[in-house]
């Protein structure tokens, strides 16, 4: 049997911790988070782990090495998740086309799925939650043009699935994550 990977992007607070947390907590999906890997080189320079210092690191990797090197630091990790052969395994936070392509070259059924917010919810969003990767309106501005500067716009644009988040509540958007997650399953 050949796992599934479900690469899942969207930009900050369109939805991807909760569906990432709805196929590991309900369907046991193995997950593997790309902003991990951030965190760790924050931690292993030092650095307190906050959005400037998130934000720098990530454009320092990219700019060091390449479009592609948050997915080729991933790979071991994910590679030891693949030992236990899951039906699909996720890798939340694709960024850019480049990451995409890394990833299908690496693997064989890799499938994007992309969350849609609007800008006005996503901010709503972002504000009303406490995370360590932002601390201001003007954070979210920043990582905003940040990650469009990474290319997300356009991995969006390739997606094989897409989910509309936007004037829904939760248990709507859940049941769209369960249809797809059971559509996906069933495909196999």
């Amino acid at each position: 049997m050949t796992t599934i990977f479900l690469a899942v992007t969207g930009a900050q607070g369109s939805g991807k911790s909760v569906f990432t947390g709805i196929a590991k907590n309900k369907y046991n999906i193995p997950t593997y988070r790309l902003g991990d890997i951030i965190i760790e080189e924050c931690k292993k320079k030092g650095l307190e782990i906050n959005g400037r210092n998130m934000g720098k690191m990530s454009s320092v990797l990219r700019f060091e090495g390449g479009q592609q090197v948050i997915a080729s630091r991933a790979i071991p990790a994910i590679q030891k998740a693949l030992e236990k052969k899951p039906q699909l395994l996720i890798i939340d936070g694709v960024r850019s086309f480049e990451e995409l392509s890394y990833f299908r070259e690496k693997f064989k059924d890799v499938r994007l799925i992309a969350i849609i917010t609007s800008l006005k919810k996503r901010k709503q969003r972002v504000t009303a939650r406490k995370r360590i990767d932002l601390g201001t309106l003007g954070d979210f501005e920043e990582r905003e043009q940040r990650e469009l500067g990474f290319g997300l716009g356009n991995v969006i644009t390739k997606a094989d699935y897409v989910i509309l988040n936007e004037d829904i509540n939760k248990e709507e958007f859940v049941k769209q994550i369960e249809d797809l997650l059971k559509l996906i399953l069933n495909e196999k």
